[in-house]
């Protein structure tokens, strides 16, 4: 019987094998290939014209047809566009700009004010929302249903709704213009709550039953415990959160009037109305916008794909 059983496995194999080598199974592999290959060139062709873009003049740039190599290297169009215009505030860290040798320039700024608002954005929706799903995923309380209901029930709400409520409570407080205005409203989102939700549901509830025996608080279990394990989950989320705020221009339109506080979305903007007819220069201020989010992307890619199977997971 063992050895019947055996024979119909081998003879399975071969016929697997056979099939994989035989005439349709190529020209099928060649046929996805090829249109994995035809999408890639597709999502990234407009990327590396861009790209090459930046280096051209303007005559290349508008040239047609056009052409992907530039002839006419001009590296110096990211010089021009950093030092393109100044700041009108002399305040702390404009002078602190100046002690390390970047001048006044508002190009710097702009960087600076994008990687600090995603920074803390990121910082703050981690903590926030890690402590809210391990408050719906493992704690007990009466109403836990309804309030998680409810709260996703909030990613119905559009966010053109609530952009005046919003910005009548941010005036009525004074944070106008200030940092303050854009980093508050989005401190903790929903859709943040619900991953790490699903993500913590998935971990068995033997480690932390061992952490209790061990002495450990509810706050020492969520640190030590929950966190360690979660970072495919927070990876995800941190990924997503800081394209989100470093992509975001409606607002820091809105709060933010000083061109001293722009991130680079809305300098670049501000960069776009000055220099309409230069399009090597725009192109070059925005690889400044684009190569970040790209390389955060790539570092965290193996977190974000494994952090996204977990995320439909619940124990």
């Amino acid at each position: 019987m063992a050895t019947q059983a055996k024979t119909l496995t081998n003879s399975s194999v071969v016929g697997e094998q056979a099939a994989q080598s035989g005439p349709l199974y190529i020209v099928g592999q060649v046929v996805k290939y090829g249109l994995l290959i035809l999408m890639t060139l597709i999502l990234l062709g407009p990327f590396v014209l861009a790209f090459f873009g930046s280096f051209k003049t303007v005559n290349e740039v508008l040239a047609s047809p056009p052409t992907l190599w530039p002839q006419n290297w001009q590296p110096e169009n990211y010089s021009r566009v950093w030092n393109a215009q100044q700041a009108s505030g002399d305040d702390f860290i404009t002078q602190f700009f100046k002690a390390i040798g970047l001048g006044t320039s508002l190009f710097p700024r702009w960087l600076f004010n994008s990687v600090f608002l995603a920074a803390i954005h990121v910082v703050l929706q981690l903590f926030l929302c890690s402590l809210a799903a391990y408050a719906f995923a493992r704690l007990d309380f009466k109403g836990k249903n309804l309030v998680f209901t409810l709260m996703l029930a909030t990613l119905m709400i559009p966010g053109v709704a609530l952009l005046m409520p919003r910005y009548f409570i941010i005036n009525q407080i004074n944070l106008v213009n200030t940092y303050w205005a854009v980093i508050l409203p989005s401190a903790v989102g929903a859709g943040g709550i619900f991953l790490l939700t699903q993500f913590f549901r998935s971990i068995p509830k033997d480690l932390e039953e061992a952490a209790a025996i061990d002495g450990a608080g509810l706050f020492t279990t969520y640190s030590r415990v929950i966190l360690p394990l979660a970072r495919p989950a927070l990876a995800t989320l941190a990924v997503l959160e800081f394209q989100g705020s470093w992509n975001d221009f409606q607002n820091p339109l809105i709060f933010l009037n000083t061109p001293d506080y722009f991130p680079l979305t809305v300098g670049l903007s501000a960069l776009k109305d000055n220099y309409t007819s230069q399009v090597n220069l725009i192109l070059a201020a925005s690889m400044f916008n684009t190569i970040p989010a790209i390389l955060i992307f790539a570092f965290f890619s193996r977190y974000f794909v494994e952090g996204s199977t977990y995320a439909g997971v619940k124990g």
